[in-house]
């Protein structure tokens, strides 16, 4: 069928349908109302007709309109979400590995020795000691302890040193507390408390090794049979 034929068709079905509503007696009595009426009113009702049979044929596309919309919106939520996966993914894989924290005695010996290094006067060290964990910062089950470390009569510059140094010890240990206080007999130097705090890092889990191949297994045992054979 081509193109003239189905056109002579569409207007032939349109033309019948035409007829049989002319035909009905609901058409016969809306246009015998539409007769009576006033030239106004007439007019009015056909500016009505036309208009609610454009609201009925611009219905159709604005309805395909309203949900492509709602699709594009919910497209972009999901891409969105799974943008914000992605990106904790690759912050998540960055994230480094923090090892284990030494036990509080290789900490404490190795404050001693940096302290040593420092070239500080017996004066000015008045000592370690390992405390209790009563921080409300880093919770008690998250630490292996806290070493408080009590210095004098040191200057900004040697305050500071031997706290970045104390700070690089272990990357589980971590400076909690610096306390500076004016010493007392000299207000050129400061008294200085160091609180480093040990976290209680989880030990990695360990991959279980492949298990081993059992000896004596059939192609053993056919390579076995094999060898014999030949050596007969």
């Amino acid at each position: 069928m081509n193109l003239d034929d189905l056109k002579d068709r569409l207007v032939s079905d349109a033309r019948q349908t035409w007829e049989r509503v002319q035909d009905s007696a609901v058409y016969n009595q809306l246009r015998d109302r539409y007769e009576n009426m006033t030239p106004a009113m007439q007019k009015l009702t056909s500016v009505g007709a036309v208009v609610l049979v454009a609201f009925a044929i611009l219905s159709v596309p604005y309805s395909y309109y309203s949900q492509s919309q709602d699709y594009v919106g919910e497209f972009e939520s999901k891409r969105m979400t799974i943008r914000e996966l992605l990106k904790v993914s690759r912050e998540s894989s960055d994230v480094p590995q923090i090892p284990q924290a030494p036990s509080m005695d290789i900490i404490r010996s190795n404050i001693e020795n940096q302290i040593k290094s420092a070239n500080l006067l017996p004066e000015q060290i008045k000592g370690t000691e390992v405390l209790d964990n009563n921080s409300l910062l880093v919770p008690k089950n998250l630490t292996e302890g806290v070493l408080q470390v009590s210095l004098a009569k040191l200057n900004v510059r040697q305050a500071m040193d031997l706290g970045y140094q104390f700070q690089n010890i272990n990357p589980s240990v971590k400076l909690k507390d610096l306390v500076i206080t004016a010493n007392r007999e000299d207000s050129r130097y400061f008294d200085v408390v160091y609180k480093l705090v040990a976290l209680a890092v989880p030990e990695a889990p360990q991959i279980p090794s492949e298990p081993t191949k059992r000896s004596g297994g059939i192609r053993d045992r056919l390579k076995n049979r094999n060898t014999e054979n030949g050596d007969e």
